[in-house]
């Protein structure tokens, strides 16, 4: 997701997608940070929700889906140079990239803070993929769908497709969801996001393909 993408990203096109049906539109309000946007729907009450979740708080505002929304997150390795791992403190002998804002995941956070990885942090994925391409870094850190969704859509990336892969052991594979604000009308609507569940991987697909380049 991101606030240059069309409709904000997969995660909000598909959102629309099944709230439309519903007779629902989406306005999406972004934030410099996934932490930032959560602190933003507590203290405003213009703010209907947030998503995606991957943890439930707060539930004296809100209301929850079920974490149904799968999304590994991986490490982006060079193929020449793959990274040899069994548990997270195997990592710490590296230097990894990181988006500013993205939360590390559990494991990880504990590394960094006890000072025993070094991350790097860029601004966005297509400098975080770089880095890793030109050895400035040993891996980054990305989920699967920004991982795919980048190196398909920027030119700067094209020289290195054969190059860069996704390292197979995941970290932590994220559950998401949504938050509605505790209202009666709400109620309801977490349940028919639910129903629809299956959904929202199809048109997760359907967005990526409408937008990577067709293969000759």
């Amino acid at each position: 997701m991101s606030e240059t993408m069309p409709d904000g990203g997969a995660v909000f096109y598909s959102l629309k997608k099944v709230l439309e049906k519903k007779g629902y539109g989406v306005k999406v309000v972004f934030a410099p940070s996934w932490i930032r946007a959560k602190m933003n729907a507590v203290k405003d009450p213009k703010f209907d929700g947030y998503a995606p979740v991957r943890t439930v708080e707060y539930t004296d505002q809100f209301i929850f889906t079920k974490l149904f929304f799968k999304s590994p997150w991986l490490i982006v390795e060079r193929k020449d140079r793959p990274i040899v791992w069994n548990k997270i403190a195997d990592l710490g002998k590296y230097t990894a990239g990181n988006i500013q804002g993205v939360e590390l995941r559990d494991g990880i956070k504990e590394l960094a803070e006890a000072g025993k990885i070094r991350i790097e942090n860029v601004g966005t994925p297509l400098s975080n993929f770089l880095k890793v391409a030109t050895q400035r870094v040993d891996f980054a850190f990305s989920d699967e769908l920004v991982f795919r969704y980048t190196m398909g859509i920027e030119p700067e990336l094209k020289p290195y497709r054969d190059i860069l892969q996704l390292n197979a052991k995941p970290i932590v594979v994220d559950s998401y969801g949504i938050a509605l604000r505790k209202k009666p009308e709400f109620r309801e609507l977490i349940k028919y996001i639910e129903l629809h569940e299956t959904d929202f991987a199809k048109y997760t697909e359907e967005y990526l393909t409408s937008l990577l380049p067709k293969t000759p």
